[in-house]
């Protein structure tokens, strides 16, 4: 499914494409690559009602009747503004934000939203709830491996950072780190922090050191085997590139939607 994400919009820089496709064929390919059917109806819909459009993975879960339900997650862009529906159009959020960054692990539910006044919160798509209230954090990365990155106030030399979980709680213990590095999308298993600078090299300066964190589990240390400390080359390259916009602007996060 990853190629057919590249092609329908998974783009490889913050800021969307700015192209509409134009011919309804194009939009019966994705519904065929999608579903390995042509659903010409929902294809219609799409190429009559949406701009642009990026699909980001199924939810499945059992509902109240013990069914089993899947829903098909569609990123779409009207005009400057975003939301999500699913396949056949129906919304799961408004098409009136700016921005929006989805799980890594989909069945999570939980996107990171900007809304028009620039504020970030997450909400559940699946049940509608809002797990983070707009403009509780300052910044909002997304969510990797049921846990995401916040900034608590204002960034100085990267600290007021923490780790958030899936119910919006703070996970434990990342108030001794001094700087939590961004992981979201990073492709592996741990989260880079740096302990508080509390012991002092040869010469008197204040020393820090590097810790892994598990990303399951942020308040465990990470042990990693070396075959995982590094992402393969053509994994960088070409399906989760990193951005991160707030780290001293050495390019942006990993947004797939930026219309600022």
């Amino acid at each position: 499914m990853i190629e057919v994400k590249k092609f329908i919009g998974h783009f490889t820089c913050s800021v969307y494409s700015n192209y509409t496709y134009k011919k309804l064929s194009i939009y019966e390919l994705i519904f065929e690559c999608v579903f390995n059917q042509k659903k010409a109806e929902n294809a219609q819909l799409f190429f009559d009602k949406v701009d642009d459009l990026v699909y980001v993975g199924a939810h499945s879960k059992y509902d109240k009747s013990g069914a089993y339900r899947t829903t098909y997650i569609f990123l779409v862009r009207v005009n400057d503004r975003v939301g999500i529906v699913d396949e056949n159009l129906n919304i799961l959020l408004p098409i009136e934000y700016k921005e929006i960054i989805p799980p890594i692990n989909i069945n999570d539910a939980v996107f990171v939203v900007k809304n028009t006044q620039n504020k970030w919160g997450v909400v559940n798509i699946i049940t509608n709830a809002i797990i983070v209230p707009f403009g509780k954090f300052q910044r909002i990365w997304g969510y990797d491996t049921h846990h995401a990155l916040v900034c608590t106030g204002y960034e100085n030399k990267r600290i007021n950072r923490a780790i958030i979980d899936v119910r919006g709680n703070f996970v434990k213990n990342t108030e001794q780190y001094g700087i939590i590095y961004p992981f979201y999308g990073t492709g592996v298993e741990y989260i880079l922090v740096t302990t508080k600078s509390t012991d002092k090299d040869a010469k008197g300066h204040a020393q820090a050191h590097y810790k892994l964190l598990s990303k399951e589990n942020p308040v465990s240390v990470y042990w990693p085997n070396i075959e995982v400390t590094e992402r393969p080359r053509d994994y960088i390259n070409h399906y989760h590139p990193s951005y991160d916009k707030m780290d001293a602007y050495d390019g942006d996060y990993d947004a797939l939607w930026n219309t600022d």
